[in-house]
Order: C-alpha cells, then sequence, then structure tokens
C-alpha cells in the first residue's frame, strides 16, 4: 500500500494544512498552519518578526512537492517563510526559518543521501544540515 501527502489549503475559510492520504484516499492524518508571524532575516542574521493581523490563521503551503524521509518525516516549505518538519500523525517535529515571509514560490523540497534538505525562499536556494 501507499499513501499520499497533500497540500490541503482551503483558500475560502482560510484554513491550510498539509495532509496524508491512504491508497483509498481517507484521510490518514493533517497538520494545520497557525503561524500568524510575518518575519525578515535581517543583514545581521538574526529573526525580527510582528504580527501585522493581516494572517490570523497562518500561511498557505506554498510547496509543488513535498520531501518524505525514510523515517516519514514530511519536510515542506510555508508563505510564513519556515520550513516544517511533520511527524508522521500530523505534529510537528521542527522548524527553521529561512529568509522572509511571502517570499516563498510553489517549489519542490528535496532530500539528498546525507539527509540535507533543499529549500528555496526569496529566489535563494537553502541547504538544511551536515
Amino acid at each position: 500500500t501507499y499513501s499520499i501527502v497533500i497540500k490541503d489549503n482551503v483558500y475560502d475559510d482560510a484554513i491550510f494544512k498539509i495532509s496524508q492520504i491512504d491508497a483509498n484516499l481517507a484521510l490518514e492524518w493533517s497538520f494545520t498552519a497557525t503561524n500568524p508571524l510575518t518575519c525578515e532575516r535581517a543583514p545581521d542574521g538574526t529573526v525580527q518578526c510582528t504580527d501585522t493581523g493581516e494572517w490570523p490563521t497562518g500561511f498557505e503551503w506554498c510547496m509543488s512537492a513535498p520531501a518524505v524521509d525514510r523515517n516519514g518525516t514530511v519536510f515542506g516549505t510555508s508563505e510564513d517563510g519556515n520550513i516544517y518538519a511533520i511527524r508522521q500523525g500530523g505534529t510537528e517535529a521542527g522548524r527553521f526559518f529561512l529568509d522572509r515571509t511571502r517570499g516563498a514560490v510553489y517549489t519542490p523540497t528535496a532530500l539528498d543521501d546525507r539527509g540535507r534538505i533543499y529549500a528555496l525562499n526569496n529566489g535563494e536556494l537553502f541547504v538544511i544540515g551536515n
């Protein structure tokens, strides 16, 4: 059998999820975006965030394809500027802020054989890991 990980954005209700469905298209789990902060990485590397009130339910997922590692952890980018690691079952394992909120485009995330994560934000390629 198999599962499929999908971006599950519901724009009319401003509910933005990553969901996993099984071979029969039944929902296995979902992870809902809830981060309302607009952030930007400063030239010194620090991250500065504000809550503008513009995105009270969180930002949409901006990915054309997530990446899934051998443990089933799903990696995907959000319009909030973060790449998220989501465990099987739909719980957040972690996130890493890339460059800026709303600098994301619909891009794939990739993993290499050393476990490094490749993601794009604001026209820049980020490689995360050793």
